[in-house]
């Protein structure tokens, strides 16, 4: 379903002939945010190039490739994620992968431990020199910055200073362009210190900078997931996102739009659901070695049997709740919730299989979902398989924070199709 905007405001008339311009730009004056189209027919170069940190499972990559782009290499520190990008993507370089490391003259070190990783390492590695890769991406690990954690943002012993390794290839590498990610907990209280000393970095280096809260729901993925994504481009002032493609309706895209300089005259297309996920996919799922689902007591069924679609543990009979449970003083609006299926799924987090961990029964069935359906609803594309290093078949625990910690790859691919057009037009 799709819906538009009718061109009775002028602002909207007088757009029209702009969205014929390939550059067509809009700027949100209220948030101070810059967007750029990428529905349009562009004359764009060749592939261009990608140097991929904390690629996880792949998904900014996958989104990347659907845009034009071409990952070089990627750099992460889990062993199953660089075990999954090498079965899917044999010709990307996977930094301290196997083939990787049959290259001779490598230091020993954590294999994947960014910190220990130099850049000019990896610019060999793919043939290039300072100056030549179009795109350096990737989201630092986000627990020390999640609302969801303990938040202690930078000074996290274990992570917090990882989004400093970020600037350090970037300076290094010296890419035309780079897209930080991040949980939108970095936007909050003490962390804004981490976007200002990035910003000051970046501006330095010659980068426009540009930085805001995008909803994967906006972007054709069936999930509200909102992440910040932090943007700069070389001799590009205040770097353009991309316009959203999908909305909730059309009253709240009217809204959104009715603080921009120009009214895009466009028709985004109504929220992906969980339903329209789940009638795409076959049965035949279960045969995958990345098929996993987690097992649930006669127990815990009798308690699904009593949540409806949108409904949560409150409306369970007391005497059937767990103890801990009975007050929900420490429990959150979402836990033991079902998916409505015609909406897009919450978030999918980590433990997404497990529905005491937030709204994650199935719509339809009573039981937590599966691995192959939090991937589709991560919008990863079917032929896409987890893999979990020296096993035949993928854990749950693996396969869920795979899949988990991704950036949709429909979002990465807007964000992917903004930079490639911005890119365009100043080198032409």
């Amino acid at each position: 379903m799709n819906f538009s905007i009718l061109p009775s405001d002028p602002k909207t008339v007088a757009a029209s002939k702009l969205d014929n311009n390939d550059t067509a730009r809009f700027r949100d004056e209220r948030a101070g945010v810059n967007y750029i189209r990428t529905d349009m027919k562009r004359e764009e170069n060749d592939s261009l190039e990608v140097v991929s940190l904390f690629s996880g499972a792949g998904g900014f990559d996958v989104g990347l490739e659907q845009a034009g782009f071409k990952t070089l290499a990627c750099i992460d520190f889990d062993k199953d994620c660089r075990e999954t990008i090498e079965f899917n993507r044999p010709d990307w370089i996977v930094v301290d992968g196997k083939s990787y490391r049959a290259q001779a003259d490598l230091p020993d070190r954590i294999l994947g431990d960014i910190r220990a990783i130099e850049p000019i390492e990896v610019l060999r590695a793919v043939k290039r020199k300072p100056g030549d890769i179009d795109l350096v991406v990737g989201g630092a690990p986000c627990q020390p910055f999640s609302n969801m954690g303990k938040k202690h943002g930078q000074n996290d012993e274990k992570n917090g200073d990882l989004f400093l390794h970020f600037v350090r290839f970037v300076e290094e590498i010296q890419p035309k362009a780079f897209i930080f990610e991040n949980v939108v907990g970095i936007t909050q209280g003490r962390h804004r210190e981490v976007i200002s000393y990035m910003k000051e970095q970046f501006s330095g280096m010659d980068f426009g900078i540009s930085h805001a809260v995008l909803n994967a729901a906006n972007y054709g993925v069936p999930q509200r997931r909102e992440r910040f994504f932090l943007i700069g481009i070389r001799n590009v002032d205040a770097p353009a996102f991309p316009l959203p493609t999908h909305y909730k309706s059309e009253a709240s895209w009217k809204t959104f739009v009715g603080g921009f300089d120009k009214i895009p005259i466009v028709s985004p297309q109504a929220w992906q659901t969980v339903g329209d996920t789940f009638k795409k996919m076959s049965s035949e799922r279960r045969k995958r070695d990345d098929y996993a689902c987690m097992t649930v007591s006669d127990k815990v069924v009798e308690r699904m049997l009593y949540i409806k679609a949108g409904e949560n543990f409150k409306v369970v009979p007391p005497e059937l709740l767990p103890q801990c449970w009975k007050s929900g003083k420490h429990l959150g609006s979402d836990t033991f919730g079902r998916l409505d299926p015609d909406q897009p799924s919450v978030t999918i987090r980590t433990a997404a299989y497990n529905p005491s961990k937030g709204r994650y029964i199935h719509p339809f069935e009573n039981r937590g979902l599966d691995t192959i359906e939090m991937a589709a609803l991560q919008d990863f594309p079917p032929e896409w398989k987890f893999r979990c290093k020296g096993r035949s078949k993928v854990t749950l625990v693996s396969a869920g924070k795979q899949i988990g910690n991704a950036v949709p790859p429909s979002l990465a691919k807007a964000l992917g199709k903004a930079v490639r057009a911005q890119l365009s037009s100043i080198s032409s």
